[in-house]
């Protein structure tokens, strides 16, 4: 992260905290799942022998993933130092000889001059929250090489995305214990709209593994201080993603929330650049 750079010292939530808890908790089941997501963005072997870059990589679980799907090599680069730690942790403990490195670093100091491209490059939930969420698709997309796979997703747009960009930047403010009081609400109000729609609350937490290897509670710490925020419309990203120069290879969009009132979800892009 450079020290001139405004778009990344505003405030940013510390992901990488949550991250490093996460750690505690990342089991072969996981695993299991975060490569079962994997294959689904990148199917027939897509990532088999294939370079690739995960920008934002949080924890490390997808460069693991990566890793065990076949990859010849994995990059990933985080602003947030703690979350560098947790990936280095995680690669180490599975792949201590692997052919894989990670590093701080923002997507805005990135460059094909410098860094060379990739044969896949992956930004999943990461850069809506830079601050300037175009400008860093921009700056992901040009390290993709030709012929190569761009994969990002992105938060949806709801009509009360404006009250969740205050909100996040209350709580990644906020104090320990005021950061719990919101998690408890917004936990105690979730479960309550699950019963009220027929679901049950705890299969539904039990179960929550099978989102990408992910677990609630540290998604729910995720949701609600993932600061910077930015959103955006399906359209726009492929129209985005086309003047690029790449064309859309697979799509997908969850049922959009019609108000977004307990937040909003990721619709998922998968592109290939244009030789």
């Amino acid at each position: 992260m450079t020290a001139q750079d405004p778009r990344q010292l505003e405030s940013h939530f510390a992901f990488g905290e949550n991250w490093q808890s996460f750690l505690k908790v990342i089991s072969p089941q996981r695993i299991d799942e975060a490569k079962r997501s994997l294959r689904r963005l990148f199917p027939a072997d897509e990532i088999k022998g294939r370079r690739f870059l995960d920008i934002g990589c949080g924890s490390g679980l997808f460069m693991l993933a990566a890793m065990e799907s076949g990859a010849r090599s994995v990059e990933g680069v985080d602003i947030d130092p703690n979350s560098v730690a947790a990936a280095k942790s995680l690669l180490s403990r599975y792949h201590p000889n692997g052919q894989w490195s990670v590093r701080v670093a923002s997507v805005f100091e990135l460059a094909p001059e410098t860094n060379g491209t990739f044969d896949i490059v992956y930004s999943w939930g990461v850069l809506h929250h830079t601050g300037d969420m175009w400008t860093a698709i921009g700056k992901a997309a040009a390290l993709v090489a030709p012929g190569g796979l761009f994969a990002v997703a992105l938060y949806r747009k709801t009509p009360l995305c404006g009250f969740w960009r205050h909100e996040k930047k209350f709580y990644s403010a906020a104090e320990k214990p005021t950061q719990a009081m919101i998690r408890y609400a917004y936990q105690s109000l979730y479960c309550a709209g699950l019963l009220a729609t027929g679901r049950n609350p705890i299969r539904y937490v039990r179960d929550y593994h099978s989102a990408r290897g992910m677990d609630w509670s540290h998604n729910v710490h995720d949701w609600l201080g993932g600061y910077p925020y930015e959103s955006v419309q399906p359209a726009e990203v492929e129209a985005r993603l086309e003047g690029l120069g790449f064309r859309m290879a697979r799509v997908f969009e969850k049922p959009a929330a019609a108000l977004g009132l307990f937040g909003s979800h990721c619709d998922e892009f998968v592109a290939v650049r244009r030789s």
